[in-house]
């Protein structure tokens, strides 16, 4: 697969492409990767600026994508590495995809931690979005998937083993990353329900964390994640209040169609 630099200045991107990582957001991809559904890589792939044919639910992607949060706090939206169209045809989604098949884990079963839920049926051709938010802190991505209801609910009930709560993966360039992953029992329910962990990776010396949010909105499922090296209650505090403002923006833009 060939890779390209992003291009700059794009207002909204086209799913469909992937790009060459960003080599100063590369500990970010190292984190995430092997916990979670694509909701990191996204930073180090954003999708091509080129127009693409519209595809089946291209309208409802769309509609998803405005009804991102334009920012909360101090997070401000970042276009250029955002993009919206079918699940399975997002840069983020492939990209991860290629990077995931790169990496050998202690654990293979691990591989997909909080990310089974994408195998449902239905899930690959459901309209999506995902959105990169600059913080001072680190960085926080959201994404959106519209499904029935009762796969969104599925999707919530989808739990990693219980094996899952420290593994070791080895990336392609040879270097290894211990993980350590626990639920985070305390953060209060967002939308009709939800479940969050946090992650901790230690990587040549380097240590850096992500807290995670699932949770479903009708026949919405949206997944926020907080990243980078700051302090745990910090994270936490924007996890929720950012999961809190989606659902609300969701509510402000699809009305009655977030329920669904």
């Amino acid at each position: 697969m060939h890779l390209r630099p992003c291009l700059p200045n794009s207002a909204r991107i086209a799913a469909g492409q992937t790009h060459r990582p960003r080599e100063r957001r590369g500990f970010i991809r190292s984190l995430a990767l092997p916990t979670a559904v694509p909701l990191a890589v996204l930073l180090s792939a954003c999708g091509g600026g080129a127009e693409q044919p519209a595809a089946p639910g291209a309208e409802a992607a769309a509609a998803l994508h405005e009804a991102q949060p334009l920012h909360v706090r101090d997070a401000t939206f970042v276009a250029e590495s955002s993009e919206s169209g079918t699940y399975s045809e997002l840069a983020t989604v492939r990209y991860s995809e290629e990077v995931r098949a790169a990496t050998e884990l202690d654990k293979p079963e691990c591989l997909d931690t909080a990310n089974q839920w994408a195998a449902l049926d239905g899930v690959r051709d459901s309209p999506a979005s995902v959105a990169v938010y600059e913080w001072p802190e680190g960085a926080v991505t959201h994404m959106l998937v519209r499904l029935d209801e009762a796969t969104a609910a599925e999707a919530l009930s989808a739990t990693p083993p219980e094996s899952c709560d420290a593994y070791v993966a080895t990336h392609e360039n040879g270097t290894s990353s211990e993980y350590s992953v626990r639920d985070l029992e305390d953060v209060p329910r967002i939308g009709d329900e939800s479940r969050a962990f946090a992650v901790e990776v230690e990587s040549e010396g380097d240590r850096s964390r992500m807290v995670s949010l699932m949770y479903r909105n009708g026949g919405l499922v949206g997944s926020t994640s907080v990243l980078g090296g700051g302090e745990p209650e910090d994270y936490e505090t924007m996890l929720v209040e950012f999961s809190e403002a989606a659902v609300e923006r969701q509510r402000q833009m699809l009305g009655q169609e977030a329920d669904r």
